[in-house]
């Protein structure tokens, strides 16, 4: 009879274990490491609301990226400029509706609202939420970016954003309210500081070869054509008041607002970002309501927020445009 020899006991766990195969990564550093955190706190403190779970990815994209990485029904923040510019703050359809709806009726329906587009009143829900987030984000490199004012038209970020690398940072969470569980997912758009932008090698040696070679002005031409050719939408509003949501809630056929008698002897036309561009007066011509421009805001005509495409250290390649005339009495 045969037996089959066995290592002891004592010999197999004296034998050092192999290493992992799969070791796990690193954890990426960088910005708004603590996201996740301090969302979670902040929608706590907003609403009936709690944050679970979830997880953090982090990559950095350049400004033509960024703009494919949400959806166009995504509630768009924009940050006031921190070292590196101004960035974003993003809530996914399905989040923005559950915190909005938490906030508005204190719990979650059965089932999910429909989809719809963010309104002013999502940005003034929103902000201190958002505001709450990135004051708790002070040690992580974000502290200098605060709310400013949401974006009706995706379309403006490209004039909005500055042209550089951004951070995006996103966490995926799970927002409880009683026994109703929705997904959602915020993200912040960080951008890079401006020192990190000014390492990138041969940015003066390009602006300088492009005036060596007298390219200069035709390219500025070619731009400001292509600028001047982009469509802008202007609206005409008589007036604008704001009300109490329960006050909103209570409208209905028959009902009455009262504008200050102030506004209906003037016309403010407002640019997509919210921005009033002139002042006029309620009349007609040849038949159809118009509206004949009287006065600048605040006595001046408004100036467009440009920056020069030039690299950082070259002369700017864009020419300034001459202000309007002011308008004669």
């Amino acid at each position: 009879m045969t037996v089959q020899p066995r290592d002891p006991v004592l010999r197999r766990k004296t034998v050092p274990r192999a290493p992992s195969a799969d070791p796990t990564p690193a954890a990426p550093v960088g910005p708004a490491q603590g996201l996740g955190r301090a969302f979670a706190r902040a929608v706590s403190a907003a609403a009936p609301l709690v944050a679970e779970g979830g997880s953090t990815r982090r990559r950095t994209v350049s400004q033509s990226e960024l703009l494919d990485c949400f959806d166009g029904d995504a509630f768009v923040g924009l940050l006031t400029p921190g070292d590196g510019g101004p960035g974003l703050a993003i809530l996914d359809q399905s989040g923005f509706s559950t915190v909005i709806e938490a906030m508005t009726i204190g719990r979650l329906g059965p089932r999910a609202p429909l989809s719809r587009r963010p309104t002013p009143t999502d940005a003034s829900l929103l902000a201190d939420l958002i505001d709450a987030t990135l004051a708790a984000l002070a040690d992580d490199g974000v502290g200098a970016l605060r709310f400013d004012r949401a974006v009706p038209d995706l379309r403006l970020l490209p004039v909005l954003l500055d042209d550089t690398q951004f951070h995006l940072v996103s966490r995926a969470v799970t927002l409880v309210c009683g026994g109703e569980r929705r997904e959602a997912q915020v993200t912040l758009a960080i951008p890079v500081a401006a020192e990190a932008a000014d390492d990138a090698p041969d940015g003066p040696a390009i602006a300088g070869t492009v005036g060596q070679n007298g390219q200069a002005g035709g390219w500025a031409q070619a731009l400001e054509a292509s600028v001047l050719r982009a469509p802008a939408s202007l609206r005409a509003e008589l007036g604008r008041i704001t009300l109490p949501l329960a006050r909103v809630l209570d409208l209905g056929v028959g009902g009455a607002l009262t504008l200050p008698l102030a506004n209906l002897e003037e016309v403010q036309l407002v640019a997509l970002d919210g921005s009033v561009q002139a002042v006029g007066r309620l009349g007609q011509s040849r038949g159809m309501r118009a509206v004949r421009l009287t006065s600048w805001p605040n006595g001046h005509p408004p100036e467009p927020r440009m920056t020069d495409a030039a690299p950082p250290g070259s002369p700017s390649l864009v020419p300034k445009l001459d202000a309007p005339p002011e308008p004669q009495a």
